[in-house]
């Protein structure tokens, strides 16, 4: 592995090639204060883009995780001095072939409830799969649970507008065109999608979206609050607890102090509308369900995916169908959706929630587990599928089996699973998501 450095419009970037592939962590794109919006961040003379990415603060900064299931899954042995963690959390990792000259680009969000990430993650920070096939993969870092959502200031969903469009202006300097930039956000990462497209705020900024275990039409009673269901009831418990006379109070405290008040508050009265973005009239205007019947969201292609055994798959199946079906409907962009069913090697869990990431990002030499060959065909099958999308915004092409987007008359998914089948259809979608619910609960 050796260093590289390129020039940029912001100054030198000094990051890692190895076989033809390179590899920069932790680019700042912006720098905050305790809730505030994002600002741009300095130029450099150089920046040293070799080491470690600069994630949020989250319950593992401060606390033991390691007896939970996706630490096990996602970082097995890691150590607490592995992360680096801050209020101002905005880097990118930027991964890319070494010869790339306008490769399109892909923007990964990732989730964790909008509590917990990180941008270099075992199964999504460093793939390489991507730059294999003439694509430059970022992912983003953003702001998360008390520093992200306070007061439904929706600081991490403007962390994302604003990364997005340093990505448009300086992806080029590594080798992407900015005129082809796909985002994908997985969980709460897809569900930041979705509510950046409820607006224009992203026009001329992406191309496409594809949303994993998190897309679609949000029924009302899981969407944000609205501005009648004030949370100021919550928000006003969390300063409490942290024993704050005033919110200046609050804003002057330690971070561990202002995430073990958001913290202990949540797991009292917390909900789940409490506990993500909120609507506040410039990235979320108004209620989902409203936009989504209008049809006034960003109309740009989509695929949208479901795992079998995922977080409430039979809802989330629903809402991914839905958002086909509307969009038809009102004519716009077209649809794909999958469900992924292959039970991953080593356990008994079968499609758990992110199961998929490890197909989707290939990034299988970082896990524990055993994974074989049917698993690397299904890898390259799923990856060939999101690179035409990032290419082209159709997922086919390229001699894989077609899969035809959802609509008013078409309402089958791709099936990527273990028994070759290629295709399923609303029946018995729902009949194994709510077998998968009443019987094989994944992990959550």
């Amino acid at each position: 592995m050796n260093k590289v450095t390129i020039e940029t419009g912001l100054g030198r970037v000094t990051g890692t090639e190895e076989k033809g592939i390179r590899m920069f962590r932790g680019i700042p794109y912006a720098v905050t204060e305790r809730f505030e919006l994002p600002k741009p961040y300095p130029a450099w003379d150089e920046f040293d883009a070799t080491g470690q990415e600069i994630d949020c603060f989250q319950f593992r900064a401060y606390y033991d995780e390691s007896d939970q299931f996706y630490h096990s899954e996602f970082r097995r042995g890691k150590k607490p001095e592995h992360w680096k963690f801050a209020e101002s959390p905005m880097t990118l990792n930027i991964i890319t072939r070494a010869q790339a000259k306008k490769d399109p680009v892909l923007v990964f969000i990732h989730g964790g409830s909008f509590e917990n990430g990180c941008v270099g993650e075992d199964p999504y920070g460093t793939s390489k799969e991507y730059a294999k096939r003439n694509i430059v993969l970022v992912s983003l870092g953003y702001r998360l649970n008390v520093f992200g959502l306070y007061k439904s200031g929706n600081y991490g969903l403007h962390d994302m507008v604003f990364g997005l469009n340093w990505v448009k202006e300086h992806i080029a300097d590594f080798g992407g065109d900015p005129d082809r930039i796909t985002v994908m956000g997985q969980s709460a990462g897809a569900m930041s999608v979705m509510d950046l497209l409820y607006t224009d705020i992203l026009k001329g900024v992406v191309k496409g979206a594809v949303m994993m275990s998190g897309g679609g039409t949000v029924p009302d009673f899981a969407g944000p609050l609205t501005p009648e269901e004030s949370d100021e009831r919550f928000w006003s418990v969390v300063r409490e607890k942290a024993g704050a006379r005033n919110e200046e109070e609050f804003k002057a405290m330690t971070d561990k102090e202002i995430f073990d008040a958001w913290y202990e508050t949540k797991r009292e009265i917390g909900s789940v509308r409490t506990q993500q973005p909120g609507i506040d009239g410039t990235i979320i205007p108004k209620m989902p369900s409203k936009i989504m019947r209008e049809g006034s969201y960003l109309d740009v292609p989509v695929i949208v995916g479901v795992t079998s055994q995922d977080f409430m798959p039979y809802l989330i199946f629903d809402i991914a169908e839905g958002l086909g079906v509307m969009r038809s409907f009102h004519k716009h962009s077209p649809v794909w959706g999958y469900m992924f069913d292959r039970t991953p090697p080593g356990e008994h869990y079968k499609a758990f929630h992110a199961a998929d990431l490890w197909y989707v990002f290939g990034n299988m030499n970082k896990s524990w587990r055993p994974f074989d060959k049917e698993d690397y065909r299904l890898k390259d099958e799923m990856i060939d599928y999101m690179a035409n999308f990032v290419r082209f915004g159709n997922p086919n092409g390229g001699g894989l089996p077609y899969w035809p987007s959802l609509g008013l008359g078409s309402r089958r998914f791709r099936l990527f699973g273990d028994d070759r089948k290629r295709y399923i259809g609303p029946v018995m979608g729902r009949k194994k998501v709510w077998k998968t619910f009443l019987r094989e609960k994944g992990p959550m």
